[in-house]
């Protein structure tokens, strides 16, 4: 998963750096944002309080990025692949749904079934439980 979360925030990096001359000022920022929370992900340790806040923020960066996208969408022309404002509508659609991983992250640290756990009991993620016998 840290693989898959750290391409995510270089792809944040991406279309922030694209937004660096965008007409509208500060068009960057939110996904700076994104790239900065993708990037706490690879952080193995995140205390409980910490990974709550940040699934929150996550939350509220990802809904921001889809309602962007819907405030866009009646605005554009039928050539819409030929304006900026196109491709602008094209980053706030992939960025929200690059969002979805990194929520799943925080909302699975934010799980009583935790790595730490795991780790204890020395089981891989996807195991069978010990009480249900193999079938032949």
């Amino acid at each position: 998963m840290q693989y898959i979360t750290g391409f995510i925030g270089c792809t944040f990096i991406t279309i922030a750096l694209m937004h660096a001359f965008h007409p509208t000022p500060l068009s960057w920022a939110p996904y700076v944002g994104a790239a900065f929370l993708a990037f706490i992900t690879l952080k193995n340790e995140i205390r409980l309080p910490v990974a709550r806040v940040l699934a929150i923020t996550t939350t509220i960066v990802m809904f921001f990025f889809f309602a962007g996208f819907f405030v866009v969408i009646p605005r554009l022309a039928t050539d819409w692949y030929l304006q900026q404002a196109g491709w602008s509508a094209v980053c706030l659609i992939l960025s929200a749904f690059l969002m979805l991983p990194i929520l799943s992250d925080y909302s699975c640290r934010l799980k009583a079934d935790c790595h730490e756990a795991r780790v204890a009991r020395r089981r891989a993620f996807f195991s069978v439980p010990s009480h249900i016998p193999p079938h032949n």
